[in-house]
């Protein structure tokens, strides 16, 4: 895996992490910035599957996205 690929993973992991605690953060109502930041992992996730990452590369994004939905879905279980 090349340099570019581990960099765009790391970014898609950071942005799917931080946008999944923004958009929880605020509910019920919508989080503009987590809605982009959703976006964005999303057409990161895309230039990795074109241009030919390996599966793990998905799956680090994917953890990091599944450790912030947790994050997320304790805050809201403790209220």
């Amino acid at each position: 895996m090349s340099l570019l690929h581990w960099l765009i993973t790391l970014l898609a992991a950071v942005l799917s992490f931080g946008s999944v605690t923004l958009l929880g953060r605020s509910l019920p109502r919508v989080s503009w910035p987590g809605v982009a930041g959703e976006l964005l992992t999303f057409a990161l996730m895309g230039v990795l599957l074109t241009q030919g990452a390996p599966m793990y590369a998905l799956l680090i994004v994917m953890i990091a996205a599944s450790a912030g939905t947790a994050l997320v879905l304790g805050r809201v279980l403790r209220r």
